[in-house]
């Protein structure tokens, strides 16, 4: 026969009870070993003894207090006696019958009682204790079980969840996009509708071009006998014109040699005598007001006249396309001249001479030249605009204006005005290509309108070079 210690020893042995059953017990435990001495302890709680409550409650340490409640007999009695001193623990025990075994169990299970009534059956080991502990953690398996089955059901029912949420979202998205194909539908058969009648239209607009221009042709060839006669007159008056005009350039040159020596001088000869040269360079000053207004009379007759406007001025001759104007400004303007600079891909034609001589007219021609490329390459760089400034190459003289990055300087040739280069190349590039011209000449004005530039005067370009 085995004795009741070993008895139990062989049934504690037999049954898994966890340490999580039997906290209240182990808490005991901790309470007695915290309040003990050293010396009394067990030898596999020596190492615990200086563990506050916090430490005795972790699981190696209450897994030391488990194995201590096993090995030392008196530890245990110890924490048993202080354990059954508790009310709960006492009516627990008193309910406790080996026979409503499972009854009891039930409730402990309903009152989360479980923990409490496993470490009363483990500690004082009551008639049934044993079979009581079986229940209790086959109860306590059980609802570990069911909730593991509650918690993958759970997981099964999110899942079926997010999957009827995706596939609800797959269904509107279906729905969402079969609706914008449908409108997109719509949308070509409407573009190709109206691309139809645009190349219907456009066909016409060919054919009425077409007609136009044998209609142009039939003119130019009726007016070829009368606009010669005009060409010629118009080289006689235009050779007057530079004849005046280099003239009124050396006047000038002499005029400001005359107002350096002037000042030169001023200081080391009579006032009489320098009066005398005063008044000689206000002569020379009239004679150079004179010269200019010369030549304005020998110019106005050629675009004022009764002869008959070139061919190219006919308005339908060019179909270019404009810069963009803002609304509500006037394109010879400097702000509207800003604006339209900003064109993308638009072409600037300058008139060297008729926009340096109203911005430096009292510099000699090659810094008048150079100026106005400085400037130009300036607003290249600020606008992006491409430009092609022309100068008269009668007089030319010396070093060219140095290159500027986007700015092409032309030259007109020995016996050719700048002015029907300026027109040329305002008529050079594509139609699709806009063109704005820099002039407040009037011959330049009428032929760089002929093909399809817009023209604006030289004091609006100036405005836009001094910003």
């Amino acid at each position: 026969m085995t004795t009741q210690g070993e008895a139990a020893v062989d049934t504690e042995e037999a049954l898994p009870v966890s340490d999580t059953l039997l906290v209240p017990l182990l808490d005991t435990a901790a309470a007695e070993l915290a309040g003990g001495e050293p010396a009394d302890l067990p030898s596999v709680l020596r190492p615990l003894a200086g563990f506050d409550r916090r430490g005795l409650s972790s699981g190696p340490a209450r897994q030391q207090l488990r194995r201590a409640l096993e090995a030392d007999a008196a530890f245990r009695e110890r924490v048993t006696r202080r354990f059954l001193e508790r009310p709960e623990v006492s009516a627990a025990l008193e309910s406790w019958s080996a026979a409503d075994a499972l009854v009891r169990v039930d409730e402990a299970a309903e009152r989360a009682d479980l923990p409490l009534l496993a470490s009363v059956l483990y500690a004082a080991q009551p008639n049934g204790w044993a079979f009581g502990l079986g229940i209790v953690c086959a109860t306590t398996d059980r609802h570990r079980s069911e909730k593991e089955r509650d918690d993958d059901a759970n997981a099964r029912d999110l899942q079926l969840r997010s999957a009827d949420e995706a596939r609800r979202r797959a269904e509107d998205a279906r729905d969402a996009a079969k609706a914008e194909t449908d409108r997109l539908d719509e949308q070509l058969r409407a573009e190709r509708r109206a691309r139809r009648e645009r190349e219907t239209r456009a066909e016409r607009e060919v054919e009425d071009a077409h007609k136009r221009r044998r209609e142009v042709e039939a003119a130019l060839l009726r007016e070829r006998s009368s606009t010669e006669e005009a060409d010629a007159r118009l080289a006689r008056e235009a050779e007057r014109a530079r004849e005046a005009e280099l003239r009124l350039r050396e006047l000038r040159r002499e005029v400001a040699d005359k107002e350096r020596e002037r000042e030169q001088v001023e200081s080391a000869i009579p006032r009489a005598e320098a009066q005398a040269l005063a008044a000689m360079t206000d002569d020379a000053r009239r004679l150079v007001s004179q010269l200019e207004a010369l030549t304005r009379r020998v110019r106005e007759p050629t675009t004022r006249g009764d002869t008959a406007p070139p061919p190219r001025a006919t308005p339908t001759a060019t179909r270019r396309v404009k810069p963009t104007c803002p609304p509500g400004m006037r394109a010879d303007t400097s702000d509207a001249l800003d604006a339209m600079l900003r064109t993308r891909g638009v072409l600037l034609v300058v008139d060297g001479y008729n926009v340096s001589m109203a911005g430096w007219g009292d510099a000699e021609p090659a810094d008048q030249r150079e100026r106005l490329v400085a400037a130009l390459a300036r607003l290249h760089l600020r606008l992006r605009c491409d430009v092609v400034v022309v100068f008269d190459g009668a007089d030319v003289h010396g070093v060219l204006p140095t290159r500027r990055p986007g700015v092409r300087v032309v030259f007109s040739t020995a016996g050719e005005e700048a002015d029907p280069v300026v027109v040329r190349e305002a008529g050079r590039p594509g139609e699709r290509t806009p063109v704005i011209v820099a002039s407040s000449d009037r011959w330049v004005h009428d032929h760089a309108e002929a093909e399809g530039a817009t023209v604006v005067p030289a004091a609006a370009l100036l405005d836009v070079l001094r910003r």
